[in-house]
């Protein structure tokens, strides 16, 4: 109830005026809170006081405005055909003085909403459309307006002062938007109830045309549920359905020529899995066969490479003992390289010894000289010069033997040079054949490293190929295995295949009548399509009628 819904609410809350439906809930609440519409239409509290300081002098205006709204009621064709009784009549009357003394009080209290609700409700029960309402209020509304402008002037409500004047203006302003929020409601309340009704009817609908809809297929699933394939559809369903139940049929006719086709090869299937076992069998034998030859091949060639690795292993040991020898050799080719170094310093020593001895020599040939000249002096001074020539015969003699001292060390020299130049000669091509020496090692190294090398890439590729026949034998091993599942699984598929024959003879594949029934439900179905088209024109027509109805609500809305 809307009075549950409104109970303790005010105007400071935001209280519903419409108790939404499943429809609204699905496709929105249509009806907002009374805040909401009273600032829209700017209808605030001091618009509502001015309303309810006049309501005294305007309350007869409201009397006159509904009898006049009623006697055209009773008096125009159309508004009149709406009324079954005058009861009809007097009961709406009472309910439109009773709505519009809460109205013009300007309130909005749960009192009010529920007046709408009642007043909504009964019009819905008559059967009156929602726009007799709209013209209604317009003929109150009518009545109110010229009363404040005539019958409020003629009291001196309009004098010439600009403060009577805007409150002329806001008494009008307010009574417009009282009457366009309160039809605004009440046109709401109509179509929020028409739109669940509508909603039931198709919802309704859709449920009867389910039931003849499965009442249509009910007999024929239930055939092909036991094994029937020789049942159809008739062709005398609803055109709607018509091309669903040729394609069912055409459905059915495919199933039937496979079934047929499945039946005919069957016999084919089961030849050609028991040919498909026995070379199974004879595949997996010579699988292991060849399996075992190459178990046998790959044992021959780990011995291979057995030997091949030890051959590996002894070049390398050469390869090293090589290495040695060739360090050596360099060695003793440092020591000659020494020597022939040390060979040549003492040559130059010995050419620094016979420069000496020639100096030396000199010495001794100008000393000679020297001693020689001073005997000749000291002869020439007779008695008195006779002692310096004994001292110059001694030096003479000494420088003599000085010459021949040196004479004898330069011969000594000079031979030692012919010796260390024959010995330099000699390390010299001793060294040479040590080079030569060591470049034959090295060659022999660099042939015993190439040897070595291919031996360990040849123990590689002997490892490969001893992989690769091992893997050779796993994979001939995995196929002989696989030939013998696969022989089991042809046995087990011949024994599929003989049980899918049993299953096909299980189906029942020549035609038949139709079932009974299907008329009817087509002459169901087609009633509720046609049922089903009303209700729909009928909302459209409805929700068309409610758009021309809002037309002149928007437009006083724009204006204020």
């Amino acid at each position: 109830m809307v009075w549950s819904l409104l109970k303790g609410a005010d105007l400071e809350g935001d209280w519903p005026l419409v108790q939404h439906g499943e429809a609204e809930r699905s496709g929105g609440s249509q009806a907002g809170s009374l805040r909401d519409r009273l600032n829209f239409a700017a209808l605030d509290s001091e618009a509502r006081e001015l309303l309810r300081r006049y309501r005294p002098k305007l309350e007869p205006d409201v009397e006159a405005g509904i009898r006049d709204l009623f006697h055209r009621f009773q008096t125009a064709p159309d508004a009149a055909r709406q009324f079954s009784s005058e009861r009809q009549i007097d009961r709406l009357h009472d309910l439109y003085v009773s709505h519009w003394e809460v109205m013009t009080d300007a309130r909005f209290d749960p009192l009010y909403a529920e007046r709408v609700k009642v007043l909504a409700d009964t019009q819905s029960r008559m059967g009156l459309d929602p726009r007799w309402q709209i013209a209604g209020h317009a003929v109150v509304l009518e009545h109110l307006v010229a009363s404040v402008f005539n019958d409020l002037a003629s009291r001196g409500l309009l004098p010439s002062s600009r403060k009577r004047t805007a409150e002329l203006q806001d008494l009008v302003r307010a009574l417009i938007r009282l009457v366009m929020v309160d039809v605004e409601i009440a046109v709401s309340l109509r179509f929020n109830e028409l739109r669940v009704k509508h909603h039931r009817d198709l919802s309704e609908l859709r449920r009867n045309e389910r039931s003849a809809v499965t009442d249509l297929f009910q007999d024929t699933f239930k055939a092909l549920l036991e094994g029937d394939l020789s049942c159809r559809l008739r062709e005398d369903v609803p055109e709607e359905y018509r091309a669903l139940a040729t394609t069912f049929n055409t459905a059915l006719d495919s199933i039937c020529a496979a079934i047929s086709a499945m039946n005919t090869h069957r016999e084919e299937a089961q030849a050609a899995t028991e040919k498909l076992s026995v070379q199974g069998k004879d595949l997996g034998m010579r699988a292991d066969e060849a399996a075992a030859q190459l178990d046998r091949a790959n044992a021959n060639l780990r011995e291979v490479t057995d030997h091949v690795r030890r051959s590996a292993s002894q070049s390398k040991m050469t390869e090293e003992a090589v290495g040695r020898t060739v360090k050596a050799v360099e060695d003793s080719g440092e020591v000659v390289s020494q020597a022939i170094n040390t060979m040549a310093a003492i040559e130059t020593s010995a050419e620094q010894i016979g420069h000496i001895i020639g100096a030396i020599d000199e010495i001794a040939f100008q000393t000679n000289l020297l001693a020689l000249n001073a005997g000749i002096e000291a002869a020439r001074a007779g008695d008195s010069g006779r002692g310096f020539a004994v001292v110059a015969q001694e030096v003479r003699a000494l420088a003599q033997r000085s010459a021949e001292s040196a004479r004898e060390i330069k011969a000594l020299v000079a031979t030692t040079k012919n010796q260390v130049d024959a010995g330099v000669q000699m390390v010299n091509k001793t060294q040479d054949a040590i080079s030569s020496i060591v470049n034959q090692v090295v060659e022999i190294n660099q042939a015993v490293a190439v040897l070595a090398n291919d031996t360990a890439e040849q123990v590689d590729s002997l490892h490969g190929m001893a992989g690769a026949l091992h893997a050779c034998g796993e994979a001939s091993k995995a196929n002989g295995e696989i030939s013998r599942q696969a022989s089991s699984q042809s046995s087990d598929l011949h024994t599929v295949i003989l049980e899918l024959g049993q299953t096909v003879r299980q189906f029942t594949i020549e035609r038949r009548n139709t079932h009974q029934g299907v008329a009817s439900t087509s002459s169901n179905i087609a009633y509720s399509e046609e049922h089903t088209d009303d209700v729909a024109q009928s909302i459209f027509a409805d929700v068309s009628t409610k758009n021309d109805f809002l037309m002149p609500i928007r437009s006083v809305g724009t204006a204020m």
